[in-house]
């Protein structure tokens, strides 16, 4: 497969969450299998979530999406950064759950704090 790239900046508003999603979906649908599209579907809402909700409010969010044998998406907002720690409570306390789901379903995945916040998963193709 040939390699894909595709560069999207949002405002830092809770629309952009669905657009984001949809945008990408519809773009790399056609190369991936559904199971696939569902789990990048989840991980960029929610990735996209925690940019429009912890971000600095004023700077776009970027969204980078690179595929081909495996699919890497960054999120990238401009705010403090932050470190990750593991979400603990109860389960049904609603939000924090993210980056969970992102170290559950993605192959790899990490968070950069240079100029701003990134955080970046790795799908491995099936």
């Amino acid at each position: 497969m040939e390699p894909h790239t595709l560069e999207l900046t949002y405002p830092p508003e809770p629309t952009s969450v669905a657009r984001a999603r949809t945008e990408l979906c519809e773009a790399m649908a056609p190369d991936l299998q559904d199971e696939e599209v569902e789990t990048l579907r989840l991980l960029v809402s929610e990735l996209v979530t925690n940019a429009v909700r912890h971000g600095d409010g004023g700077d776009p969010v970027e969204v980078h999406a690179h595929w081909n044998a495996e699919v890497r998406i960054e999120v990238v907002d401009h705010g403090r950064g932050f470190e990750p720690t593991p979400r603990y409570g109860r389960s049904d306390e609603p939000g924090g759950f993210g980056l969970f789901l992102v170290g559950r379903l993605a192959d790899q995945w990490g968070v950069e704090t240079t100029d701003g916040t990134t955080v970046w998963f790795v799908l491995q193709r099936h």
